[in-house]
């Protein structure tokens, strides 16, 4: 007789969710105040529970959330001490001494010609500015040149000249600074310096293998990426692969469970093997560089292997609730990283679900190993699944499929890619020979990635909440038809049928999904270069510079539609900002573009419209603003361009009517990676005509963004001699002027141009190359439509 089912201990969760809430809340909070305020009312709280006699659990939920604010208060007050966000909100210029706390990730040159960036985070420990010397101790994000810069490692302490500029809120950064050449390095001894020659012992031990290898066997062992290809790596992104190449849960667990079986195959007790597992534990946290990520994966990995270990989920419950608290009261930021919710949920589902259905499986007659290669990722999917869609809105129909299939090389990979690792300072030559087993194994993790890739089995689902219950449902229905399949085997065929009919609906979910009005993915296209906002009646418009850098045409009426059009592009700086005039609903959302993000350089029509142009160089602060003409050629990261007009005079003219401002606009002919896109602001008839009247015969353009939201006032001609092959129409749903008009959508379709809308197609994209141009479409998201028709004017 089987004993009764254990009950599940609920207390740690309730007291991890509500710590959770509250970091989330404290870190977003406007200075430490607030957060004081609160710590106040819950001693107050907790000291009349105490004083009840009464309430144990609201008490431990009470004090769990007290220690996290805590926590930020202390935090939050030592990261900004010295004054360092007020120097940043006056974009002051300084030498900074500072402690690297991240490897530098590459960007894109700023201009053509220009050396290489580089990104990273530091901890700024001493600023001198304005003649006055201050300690600090406040993290921050740097932008810096790769040429000395590429070469730092974390821990390095760094000597450097800069400006200061204002980060976002909520980041665990108080500042962001624009680096110059590093002035001085020094790189401390100890285990960092051990960690670092560990690191390229790996690297030079695979150094020979196979492009695919040498760069991902590295990632796999201890999270380098350095030498990813980039095409493998937006592969692993789109097949669900990416947890492989960052520290996670997984890669601790693996390696401290190597060490535990090594110390048990040695003789050590009970006590020495948990020793050891710690002592292993440390050391890879060191080997793999102890940020927060790192950190955050050595917790949960532990947490991990001790349910698994346990025999009964019941126990990972607690354990699970204690390390979230843990972690939030070491670092309550981590309430805002993806990762973080990533790595809880996929521990909690090894710890509650992996086990349960790998029995399971096994009682319906699959092998053992077998059982749990399908149930580890499966459990991690169902969990995580619905988190993933926030990201990127789409489901991979072969994510469980890849995992499957790379399960049995990734413990091998990672476990002797390690002893490489360890044995590289003392044989290199052995090193690299005992590396090439691994790397057989990273081939095999990339040639199923790529394989995956190629495949059309990408669904689309609505982006937002809409995603998430979406693929909640399809979750919910998939894993009820797998659990009526496995009856199936002992209990008839009427569960068959179950599982057919749970199959069927879901797949009508799947297809309807999309239909519902929320916007449709994957989104953004992995080669996307082109995009047009949806921000209501007004013109925003993104050209790729590189992996995480834009130029912006023009910001739209509304900062917030401006900004979230951006963040979903994954753009973290803007290489250069254009603005065609000066009308609202092409410069009112400047504020939320240049939101947390650098800017190299800001180009403007030489008719300046006030007071909206003192307003334009107010928001932009120091940086560079140039007055554009015609005849004028320049770049920004990969993106190049020819401004076609205005001339210089129209700076002359007073008191412009709104047509003589909108014949005043920018228009540029710019090169996006070999794709010809014909920027044309909000020009009319006389405007184009007299951008036609320098026109070169025959020449043609792949991408025109059509004048004036598409307005009746065009020249036939302008359009029949530039030949779009695709029009893009930047234009509200709701509007006051019957904009796009339909002679020019009847103008552009008798051209041959495919025609994109953003009031019918919200953010639209072009993507692929020059020679495969297709068009994208994520769709109009409800949540917006009111803030969409606030801007009616145009």
């Amino acid at each position: 007789m089987s004993a009764p089912p254990v009950p599940l201990d609920l207390r740690l969760a309730a007291v991890a969710v509500a710590a959770w809430a509250t970091a989330f809340g404290a870190t977003g909070a406007p200075g430490w105040r607030p957060v004081l305020v609160g710590a106040g009312v819950l001693v107050a709280a907790v000291g009349f529970l105490v004083a009840a006699g009464r309430g144990a659990r609201g008490v431990l939920v009470l004090a769990g959330c007290l220690l996290v604010l805590l926590s930020v208060a202390l935090q939050h007050g030592r990261s900004t001490a010295g004054g360092v966000q007020d120097l940043a909100h006056r974009t002051v210029s300084g030498t900074f001494t500072a402690t690297v706390t991240s490897d530098p990730h590459a960007l894109p040159a700023l201009h053509e010609g220009d050396a290489p960036r580089v990104v990273l985070d530091v901890r700024l420990r001493r600023v001198s500015a304005r003649g006055a010397t201050t300690a600090l101790a406040a993290p921050a994000t740097v932008f810096a040149p790769a040429d000395g810069w590429r070469a730092v490692r974390w821990g390095d302490r760094v000597a450097f000249g800069g400006r200061l500029g204002p980060a976002e809120p909520g980041d665990r950064s108080v500042v962001v600074v624009s680096a110059r050449a590093l002035d001085a390095t020094h790189r401390p001894g100890g285990p960092l310096t051990v960690a670092e020659r560990l690191r390229t012992g790996l690297r030079d031990a695979v150094a020979d293998q196979p492009r695919d290898a040498r760069g991902l066997l590295p990632g796999l062992v201890v999270g380098d990426t350095s030498e990813l290809p980039d095409d493998l790596e937006a592969a692993m992104k789109q097949v669900g692969l990416t947890h492989l190449t960052a520290v996670s849960g997984s890669n601790t667990t693996l390696v401290v469970g190597f060490v535990v079986l090594v110390a048990s195959w040695l003789g050590f007790g009970r006590r020495s093997r948990l020793l050891v597992a710690g002592v292993g534990l440390v050391g890879f946290v060191v080997l793999a560089r102890p940020d927060p990520s790192v950190l955050r994966a050595a917790v949960m990995g532990g947490v991990g292997l001790a349910g698994l270990a346990a025999g009964r989920p019941v126990r990972g419950v607690p354990v699970v609730g204690a390390a979230v608290v843990v972690l939030l009261v070491a670092d309550p930021w981590l309430a805002r990283e993806y990762g973080f919710v990533l790595s809880v949920l996929a521990t909690t589902a090894l710890v509650l679900l992996a086990r349960p259905w790998a029995e399971r499986l096994t009682g319906a007659g699959l092998p053992r190993v077998v059982a749990y290669s399908l149930a580890v990722p499966a459990a991690a999917q169902a969990v995580c699944g619905p988190v993933v869609v926030l990201l990127q809105p789409s489901v991979n129909l072969v994510t469980i499929p890849a995992n499957v299939l790379v399960a049995p090389a990734v413990a091998p990979a990672t476990v002797i890619g390690l002893a490489a690792t360890l044995l590289s300072p003392l044989w290199p030559g052995g090193a690299a020979l005992l590396a090439w087993p691994a790397g057989w194994c990273a081939w095999w993790i990339a040639a199923v990635t790529r394989g995956c890739a190629r495949l059309p089995t990408s669904l689309e689902v609505p982006a937002g909440a809409a995603g998430f219950v979406v693929v909640v449902l399809l979750t919910l229905l998939v894993v009820a038809a797998v659990a009526a399949v496995v009856r199936f085997r002992r209990s008839g065929r009427r569960w068959l049928a179950v599982a057919a009919v749970l199959l069927l609906v879901a797949v009508l979910l799947v297809r309807c999904a999309p239909r519902w009005g929320g916007p449709s993915g994957p989104w953004p296209p992995p080669d996307w270069l082109v995009v047009g906002c949806d921000v209501g009646q007004g013109d925003a418009l993104v050209l790729r510079s590189g992996p995480a850098s834009a130029v912006l045409v023009d910001a739209g009426p509304d900062d917030v539609l401006v900004d979230g059009c951006l963040d979903r592009l994954g753009v973290r700086r803007l290489d250069a900002v254009v603005l065609t005039h000066f009308h609202a609903d092409h410069v009112g959302g400047l504020a939320g573009a240049l939101r947390g993000r650098p800017v190299g350089r800001v180009l403007v029509s030489p008719l300046a419209v006030e007071p909206a142009a003192r307003g334009v160089r107010r928001t932009v602060g120091a940086v560079e603003v140039t007055e554009a003409v015609a005849g004028q050629r320049g770049s920004a990261g990969t993106v190049r361009w020819t401004v076609l007009a205005p001339e210089p005079s129209v700076a002359q003219l007073a008191a412009p009517d709104s047509s003589q401002v909108n014949d005043s606009s920018l228009v540029l002919l710019a090169d996006v990676a070999g794709v010809s896109v014909l920027l044309t602001g909000d020009l009319e008839r006389d405007g184009q005509r007299a951008v036609l009247s320098h026109w070169p015969e025959g020449a043609s353009v792949d991408v025109v963004k059509v004048a004036h939201h598409g307005s009746a006032n065009q020249d036939r001609r302008f359009y029949a001699r530039v030949r779009p092959r695709i029009a893009l129409v930047e234009v509200g749903e709701v509007n006051d002027y019957g904009h796009p008009a339909a002679g020019t959508l009847d103008l552009l379709t008798r051209t041959g141009a495919r025609v994109l809308r953003t009031d019918t197609g919200g953010d639209v994209a072009v993507a692929g190359t020059a020679a495969a141009l297709r068009t994208v479409v994520r769709g109009s998201d409800p949540r917006q439509a009111a803030r969409r028709a606030q801007n009616s004017d145009g």
